[in-house]
């Protein structure tokens, strides 16, 4: 069987890549239309939220590494319905991401090809993500490495582009300047309404960290290289992150900014660089796919997770000479195909719908990851508080119940919520049927 091993720095961009997608790049504008300057406060309340998680995993992987992470914690810790429920929560979700990336890959490739269906450029994205992940770990590192490149650079660009423009190289307009956080009806124009309503999709761009944790026990050293990864990712993304949306709302006032588009193209605009609106289309569209490839990648160990722990059938362990799950690639590509049928019919909203459910189902397992940390720490032979962990948990708890404050993502509060419980129904039903035992 081929041995692939994944290098620390492979890691890092793996976890750039898997959590800097779409997200932050179209529910930016989302959050600052929701909340004003003050979203800045926003992620960095997020930042601080994934870097607990991001702790609570690569301690865990540091104490004992093991194919499926989390999910295989959770049972250890919690029983068959902590291993059941993360590993299938984690699936669903990733799915949801699946479905939501592939929709909105083509979308954007729509903004050069508009004759063509949409349908057509969801199926090819389809295939794309579905041919990188059969290569196998090594290559998915590869390729995740490359595509994570060209995002770090877009975002650095766009750093660089609003620092020149404040100073005043492409522009002598008088509304650019730290006044813009203040200007238009306050830091906090919406109040507190609008600083929890913006929680959701402010920390959606923080998502994927257990992609990057399933990744590790890949790499050379896993005990070594996790929390040296968690360090550099998290520091990272916080930094490109909150300094790109600071440096934007001092250039362009929190209301002027559209919610159906990246507001990152109208501050490149600012460049008069000939074609600056196919370059950062071309950024948007690799984000999202990486996102989605990161995304199959996790699903589909979490599947073979699954199956070695009496959770899915035994068959969905069977894996190539690459060392790829193929017949859980192969369940878990449905939801990439369910994307394309969907395409016909998907109306513009429905993305935004997706998206909360999305993040309502991921962060819930993030409250299970956490849990899980806490009773684990003994075992670890930790001794330190679990306050921060508590504080953390209660954090995701409001995020997830700020949702019904915004009408389009109180939907998918409830869409989620009714997953959740069929989830928990399923868990209950297989139990009492012995299927645990059968599989």
């Amino acid at each position: 069987m081929e041995k692939s091993e994944i290098s620390v720095n492979e890691l890092v961009l793996i976890g750039v890549g898997g959590i800097l997608g779409a997200g932050f790049f179209l529910a930016s504008g989302i959050a600052i239309h929701t909340a004003g300057p003050i979203v800045i406060l926003n992620y960095a309340v997020s930042a601080f939220i994934m870097s607990q998680v991001f702790y609570a995993l690569s301690q865990m992987i540091t104490h004992k590494p093991v194919e499926g992470t989390f999910r295989v914690y959770a049972e250890e810790i919690l029983g068959d319905i902590g291993g059941f429920l993360s590993g299938w929560v984690y699936w669903t979700a990733g799915v949801f991401i699946m479905s939501s990336e592939v929709t909105a890959s083509a979308i954007f490739t729509k903004y050069w090809f508009p004759e063509m269906p949409l349908w057509f450029f969801a199926f090819v994205y389809s295939i794309l993500v579905i041919g990188i992940n059969l290569m196998g770990t090594k290559n998915f590192g590869e390729i995740e490495s490359w595509f994570s490149t060209i995002k770090i650079i877009a975002l650095f660009i766009i750093v660089i582009v609003g620092i020149l423009t404040i100073m005043g190289f492409f522009t002598k307009t008088p509304t650019v300047g730290i006044k813009n956080l203040y200007a238009y009806g306050g830091f906090a124009p919406h109040g507190i309404k609008g600083f929890l309503g913006a929680m959701l999709m402010s920390l959606i761009p923080f998502g994927g960290v257990e992609v990057v944790a399933m990744s590790a026990v890949k790499s050379k050293d896993p005990q070594k290289y996790a929390p040296i990864a968690c360090k550099y990712i998290v520091f990272f993304l916080t930094i490109l992150y909150i300094s790109s949306i600071t440096l934007l709302l001092m250039i362009i006032p929190w209301n002027h900014i559209s919610i159906r588009e990246s507001p990152f193209i109208n501050l490149l605009a600012f460049t008069k660089i000939p074609f600056i609106a196919s370059i950062m289309n071309f950024v948007i569209l690799t984000a999202a796919l990486t996102t989605m490839n990161g995304a199959m990648y996790g699903v589909t160990q979490v599947l073979y997770s699954l199956g070695q722990g009496r959770f899915a059938p035994t068959f969905l362990t069977k894996k190539t000479k690459r060392d790829v799950p193929i017949y859980a690639l192969a369940l878990s590509s449905f939801g990439l195909f369910l994307a394309v049928v969907l395409s016909y019919i998907l109306p513009k909203n429905v993305y935004e719908y997706i998206t909360s459910a999305t993040g309502f189902i991921q962060f819930f397992n993030w409250i299970i990851i956490l849990y899980t940390f806490i009773k684990y720490k003994p075992i670890m032979g930790y001794t330190s508080s679990s306050k921060k962990e508590w504080f953390t948990i209660i954090l995701l708890v409001i995020v997830l119940f700020s949702s019904l404050l915004i009408p389009k993502q109180s939907i998918g509060f409830f869409g989620g919520t009714i997953i959740l419980l069929s989830l928990f129904f399923l868990y209950y039903i297989s139990k009492k049927l012995n299927l645990f035992d059968v599989w």
